[in-house]
């Protein structure tokens, strides 16, 4: 027998959370299929809940918006079933379908945030805060556009003050320090939210994760979270800069407004040479694995090109960014590695060429006081003598050794040291320095890197690997070292190394950074993974750091959903590898 709420014939049920459960309905009077958010029987006499459920409708019908959700019908808090129809929306959950894809290439995942920026932003005109951005109330269309939904615990502010204070409702690992703290919110306190949905499209996983909510809340508070980088090396400066900005602990230090944020992102596409970020996202959508190639290969077109000129105008940081976003997405790519390498020597020039102009402009001091107290003594630099009255100046000179290379230069100041024999004196001891600069011979270096299947790149020679190149004869000061891993199990390494001088033999040991383990938990029903303290979903990718000295170890898991009886395991994982577990939830028996 069809079921009926008024005017609705129930047909399927669609989801369904804490306070409601969606149905797929039809609308007998105008003959449409709507989406039907009934409230939970045992909820209805909740005041707070049907306040909730009016909050919700009210505030979205305000909103006439593409990418908001769009409301049809409210069934009033005297009807007997608190209802809300909206328009039916065809895909999944930004949630879901980040588990089956995360992470997505910076660019593409600024194309999801621009859209969710403009749902937001006529949100907060209309002086709504959402308060819970979260990838779950983000849906899918038509496998084509973004649409933010669910506005149940949205607050509506004071338009003048732009702040409201209320009981704390959200999502533990999306909500904003001041969300938790004080329960104030503001439109900063969403974009702190679409920064973390940011973060999980571009690692695949959530910034802020614990043991339990108060551990995940507590991080959030205190502004701890890993660097996305260490997920996904290919990020780039520019999404790394965005993320950073929108979670900022302090509301005042992120975007101020959404039209701020988009802006922010809409540049960082530019330099892609993408176009309307609706468009992108409807691109992708339409065949992710295609597009993420395309978009992969213009990143690095891009970034070499970026890199090459960074280095050639001398800002080293920005070619490492660049060179180093070139390797993450193609890690033997020999024009990048070889401008990489060649970063270190330049940088190392620049600094020597800085010490010889310190030493150039000391030497050019001496020469002046030479020639000054020359004149002064009567003493001709051809070795002539003259009278200089009661007094003699004797001009003694001194060896200033290594001053190109050492730790302080002198100043012109400090060129001549004048020792005072005192008032009886007919003698005034003047020492002059002299630049001259010592070469320290080659020095035997030795690598011990960890796994030893690498290739090493030294300042601008090529990359050789490891098993035909052990050692070399360097110099003695600092040089740059590219480990670049060959094994699945590390990430490449890069850093400077000072030789010191001296005999003998000087060894360069490297343990290259664990990538972290992937783990698949397959189960009957969609549910939490927590494993090692790390958060996830089934059917999704978890990405669990690997401490271990020896890159596997034994971790623990549980997987739980609303209904089922929770169950637990242990598995065993490997760095970069990914592992597949099975496990069936049963129903929580009813009483």
């Amino acid at each position: 027998m069809v079921r009926r709420v008024e005017k609705y014939e129930v047909e399927s049920e669609i989801g369904h959370g804490g306070m409601a459960t969606v149905f797929r309905a039809r609308d007998t009077k105008l003959d449409r299929l709507v989406a039907l958010k009934i409230m939970h029987p045992h909820l209805r006499g909740a005041a707070e809940a049907r306040a909730r459920f009016r909050r919700e409708a009210q505030s979205v019908a305000r909103l006439k918006h593409d990418r908001v959700l769009e409301i049809y019908d409210y069934s009033g808090e005297e009807s007997d079933e608190s209802y809300i129809a909206a328009e039916l929306l065809t895909g999944p959950t930004l949630r879901k379908w980040s588990d089956e894809h995360a992470p997505i290439p910076a660019e593409i995942a600024a194309c999801f945030a621009i859209e969710v920026c403009r749902a937001l932003g006529a949100a907060h005109e209309k002086g709504i805060v959402h308060r819970d951005v979260k990838p779950e109330n983000i849906l899918l269309h038509e496998n084509r556009e973004l649409k933010l939904t669910d506005f149940g615990i949205a607050d509506m502010v004071d338009s003048a003050s732009m702040t409201a204070t209320g009981q704390i409702l959200g999502s533990p690992g999306h909500m904003a320090p001041e969300q938790i703290e004080g329960g104030h919110s503001d439109p900063r306190t969403d974009l702190f939210a679409l920064g973390t949905v940011l973060y999980l499209l571009t690692t695949g996983r959530l910034p802020f994760t614990g043991k339990n909510p108060h551990q995940v809340l507590k991080r959030v508070v205190d502004g701890e979270y890993p660097d996305p980088v260490r997920f996904a090396p290919a990020i780039g400066a520019g999404m790394t800069a965005v993320l950073r900005k929108a979670m900022s602990k302090r509301a005042e230090d992120r975007y101020t407004s959404a039209p701020d944020m988009e802006k922010a992102l809409t540049e960082l596409i530019s330099v892609l040479g993408l176009g309307d970020a609706h468009d992108e996202v409807t691109k992708f959508l339409a065949d992710p694995a295609t597009r993420t190639k395309e978009i992969n290969a213009l990143i690095l077109e891009r970034s070499l090109a970026a890199g090459k000129k960074a280095k050639a105008d001398g800002r080293v940081a920005d070619a490492q960014d660049d060179l180093g976003r070139v390797l993450a997405l193609d890690e033997g790519n020999a024009e990048a590695l070889s401008l990489l390498a060649n970063i270190g020597s330049q940088r190392e020039r620049a600094a020597t060429g800085r010490r010889l102009a310190t030493a150039s402009a000391v030497a050019l001091g001496v020469l002046v006081l030479v020639a000054g107290l020359s004149r002064l003594a009567g003493i001709d630099l051809d070795g002539t003598t003259e009278s200089s009255g009661d007094a003699g100046v004797l001009v003694v000179v001194a060896d200033l050794v290594d001053a190109a290379h050492g730790p302080d230069a002198a100043s012109p100041a400090d060129a001549a040291t004048v020792l005072d024999a005192g008032a009886d004196a007919s003698l005034t001891l003047v020492a002059v320095p002299i630049i001259h600069h010592v070469v320290q011979p080659p020095r035997h270096v030795v690598f011990d890197p960890d796994p030893v299947n690498v290739r090493i790149v030294v300042d601008d020679q090529a990359a050789r690997p490891y098993g035909t190149y052990n050692s070399d004869e360097l110099t003695p000061g600092r040089h740059h070292f590219v480990f670049v891993s060959g094994t699945a199990c590390c990430a490449n390494d890069a850093f400077d190394f000072d030789i010191p001088p001296g005999p003998g033999t000087t060894t360069i040991t490297r343990s290259l950074p664990s990538q972290d383990a992937i783990l698949h938990v397959l189960s009957n029903v969609l549910g939490d993974v927590v494993v090692e303290g790390v958060h996830g979903r089934t059917r999704g990718a978890i990405f669990v750091p690997i401490t271990a000295a020896g890159r596997t170890q034994r971790a623990s898991f549980t997987v739980s959903a609303d209904g089922y009886e929770t169950q637990s395991g242990e598995v065993e994982l490997s760095a970069g590898a990914t592992t597949d577990v099975s496990v069936t939830l049963a129903r929580v028996p009813t009483p």
